[in-house]
């Protein structure tokens, strides 16, 4: 019998499989920026083609200011981490 997930549960994994897969590609760009500087590999793994910003909004209080802010940058390698964790979510 099939076990039903929620959607939470989804956007999870998602979320992880696109950390995992930019730190992956971050780790691996950094490496063939170390051997060859300004190549077509490392611009693959490093550059984002999706880039997303909230500006900051600052909560100044009395005592003390919060910042938030939100960015999303979306790489080659995220792309592929997500396909995987949606992969695993579907079939375990």
């Amino acid at each position: 019998m099939a076990r039903r997930r929620g959607l939470g549960i989804l956007v999870l994994s998602i979320l992880i499989g696109a950390i995992a897969g930019s730190a992956v590609g971050q780790g691996i760009g950094f490496i063939f920026g170390q051997f060859m500087p300004g190549s077509m590999v490392e611009k693959f793994f490093l550059e984002s083609f999706i880039d997303y910003a909230l500006l900051p909004v600052t909560i100044n209080f009395i005592v003390f200011a919060i910042t938030f802010g939100f960015t999303i940058k979306v790489n080659m390698i995220s792309i592929i981490g997500i396909v995987v964790a949606v992969y695993y979510f579907r079939w375990y």
